[in-house]
């Protein structure tokens, strides 16, 4: 299953990314912070612990057969083998039960934490740009890069990676920065955060050729993103609507 070059003896690259962009990205949702959240550290651990722990879970998942020969290899998340259904999973859980211990608002407990998905987000694509995961079609024109596949083979390909990498930095950016106006309720940058993210990995994974389980012609990733993008849809929408029944309530 491990293909890549280790460090250190024990870590890939893959694990090395990964770790140096939930870092980076708790240390910017603690930046960006201002005081809202008191244990935004504390609940950005138990978020990225939460996450990858699911991520593990949901990949040993899809890859029973070889797991059940390599038993050992379960618990040794250093080498690499998230799934990221279940890393978004883990983390929704996370934020609740965050929200659970602490007593912080789910709104905004979102809103805080989006620099940590978007950095993550661009992390996975770029650790998977050094797996061999996420790749799409052989090209021989100029906009190609050099992509190795899960059999170890380097060639030109879509540069999939990198534009997923792109789109995920620069719409969490845009979500960060983009000045809502006052109806806009806490939680709202971080829902429509994620859902630009889901909505990117779904455009994206129309494009892969990667091995991966398909459902009715589709990659099963594909239809778990646009699941998940029309939940998180939902929850703005409900979001919204509650904001404006109290304010119709309160005249």
């Amino acid at each position: 299953m491990i293909t890549e070059p280790l460090f250190l003896g024990t870590l890939t690259p893959y694990a090395i990314v990964l770790a140096c962009c939930a870092a980076g990205g708790l240390w910017l949702s603690s930046l960006l912070n201002k005081g809202i959240l008191t244990h935004l550290i504390d609940g950005g651990t138990i978020i990225a612990l939460v996450s990858v722990l699911g991520g593990r879970i949901s990949f040993v998942l899809l890859n029973i057969a070889y797991y059940q020969d390599h038993l050992l290899e379960i618990p040794q998340l250093w080498l690499g083998g998230l799934s990221w259904p279940g890393a978004l999973l883990g983390a929704v859980l996370s934020v609740l039960l965050v929200h659970w211990i602490w007593k912080e608002s789910l709104g905004e407990l979102a809103d805080s934490y989006l620099p940590l998905l978007g950095l993550l987000a661009v992390g996975a694509w770029l650790a998977g740009w050094g797996a061999g995961i996420g790749y799409g079609p052989g090209t021989d024109a100029w906009f190609g890069i050099p992509v190795r596949d899960i059999f170890g083979t380097v060639e030109k390909r879509w540069p999939l990676p990198v534009l997923g990498a792109v789109l995920s930095g620069a719409w969490t950016a845009g979500a960060i920065l983009y000045p809502l106006r006052r109806h806009h309720p806490a939680g709202t940058r971080g829902l429509l955060g994620a859902a630009g993210l889901l909505a990117i990995n779904a455009l994206v994974s129309f494009f892969r050729v990667d091995p991966a389980p398909e459902l009715l012609g589709l990659r099963l990733e594909s239809w778990l993103s646009l699941l998940f993008l029309a939940a998180f849809w939902g929850g703005y929408y409900l979001l919204i609507k509650d904001k404006i029944d109290h304010e119709e309530a309160g005249t």
